[in-house]
């Protein structure tokens, strides 16, 4: 009995040995075993041997064998909602006017003037002003505008100069939704040729003056883009005419060339019927020309800022003069200046684009000496250099 104990006992420890390996002692320096231990040190350092015995087993691990579970996470759990900040109040230069948001009290589609006091907007009363804008940018408010003309013309023996003609307007705009009435005020006009050396036309100050406010009706348009167009039906303007000659029909109005015709009026109220305007230049001299005009206007192809503050659109025009008195000058004068639209230039580095007006939205109380005198920080520069 003692001997089969004995015996089991050997067993039992030869059987330990082999499931546990030789991993006793790292610093074993017995090479005799090279049936199953591989040294991977190039310089047959034992010490460095890394044991790849394929067929000794390491402790088996049970693949049946169940990992701790994570706590699961819900994907439809809403994330912790974040604290809202606080908005950050609306700043404003003190004295400034806007067109507000609060309805007029007597009119659901009107809105009431702001005025900054003490670094926040405050309603003005009895300051309304027709704006619902709707679904539409709102547009509505005090605006500088830029209309610019490119022209081939024939100023009296002189043909084919190229013109241009930028004219300044100060504009209020009331809103029903797509709907825009405009008052344009004449603020300035400018006119320059490339044959200016030998006549250039001057547009006094009068010449604007005269020309005063006139209404106007355009159009919102949205785009498939989602943008907003801005349109106006063709407008016509005769000036230095009574407007009782030609009633309802001012495109078929043919402009008379008689200075005693009964239809001339004297607009600018000095000594030359119809309108004023100065000749310099070498045929020009230093004349004074009275002049009637009938032109009209078309505003197509606009595009609104989604804010409102811009409005960019081409114009198709038409112009037509009649001198009908020359002071100070020759009687070549009197031939005048007939313009027709060009839609390209021959001036080197002219931008484009040719018949254009551009709209920005200016302080309200602005007047048309706010507009004039900040031009040049106001609207984009001239696409051609004038002199």
């Amino acid at each position: 009995m003692k001997k089969v104990l004995i015996l089991l006992t050997i067993f039992v420890f030869c059987m330990l040995m082999v499931s546990c390996g030789d991993s006793s002692d790292s610093g074993d320096t017995d090479t005799t075993d090279t049936d199953t231990d591989t040294d991977t040190d190039t310089n047959d350092n034992p010490d460095t041997a890394t044991d790849t015995d394929p067929t000794d087993p390491t402790e088996p691990t049970n693949p049946t064998e169940p990992t701790e579970p994570t706590e699961p996470t819900n994907p439809t759990d809403p994330t912790e909602p974040t604290e809202p900040t606080e908005p950050v109040a609306e700043t404003c230069t003190e004295g400034d006017i806007r067109v507000g948001d609060t309805a007029c009290p007597d009119n659901p589609k009107g809105k009431l003037h702001q005025k900054c006091e003490n670094g926040s907007w405050a309603d003005i009363e009895g300051t309304c002003i027709l704006c619902d804008p709707g679904d539409y940018p709102k547009v509505c408010g005090t605006y500088a505008q830029k209309m610019w003309f490119t022209s081939v013309s024939k100023i009296g023996p002189i043909s084919a100069a190229e013109g241009w003609t930028r004219t300044y307007f100060h504009i209020v705009q009331e809103q029903e939704q797509d709907k825009v009435h405009i008052k344009a005020t004449y603020c300035n006009i400018k006119i320059d040729n490339d044959q200016s050396g030998l006549l250039a036309i001057v547009m006094p100050d009068s010449f604007a003056e005269a020309l005063g406010t006139a209404g106007k009706e355009s159009v919102i348009v949205k785009n498939d883009d989602g943008s907003f167009g801005f349109n106006q039906d063709v407008f016509w303007e005769i000036r230095g005419i009574d407007p009782a000659c030609y009633g309802d029909n001012p495109a078929g109005y043919t402009l008379p060339s008689d200075q005693n015709d009964a239809c001339v009026q004297n607009w600018d109220n000095d000594e030359l019927p119809g309108l004023t305007v100065n000749a310099k230049g070498t045929m020009g001299g230093n004349a004074s020309l009275g002049m009637v005009e009938k032109s009209s206007s078309k505003i197509h192809t606009g595009l609104i800022s989604k804010n409102g503050l811009q409005i960019n659109a081409l114009v198709d025009w038409t112009d037509e003069q009649k001198i009908i008195v020359v002071e100070g000058g020759t009687d070549v004068l009197k031939l005048g200046a007939q313009n027709q639209q060009q839609n390209s230039s021959k001036q080197p580095g002219f931008t484009g684009p040719f018949n254009f007006i551009e709209q920005f939205k200016i302080p309200e109380g602005s007047d048309c000496a706010y507009i004039v005198n900040n031009a040049a920080t106001i609207f984009s520069p001239d696409p051609v250099t004038l002199k």
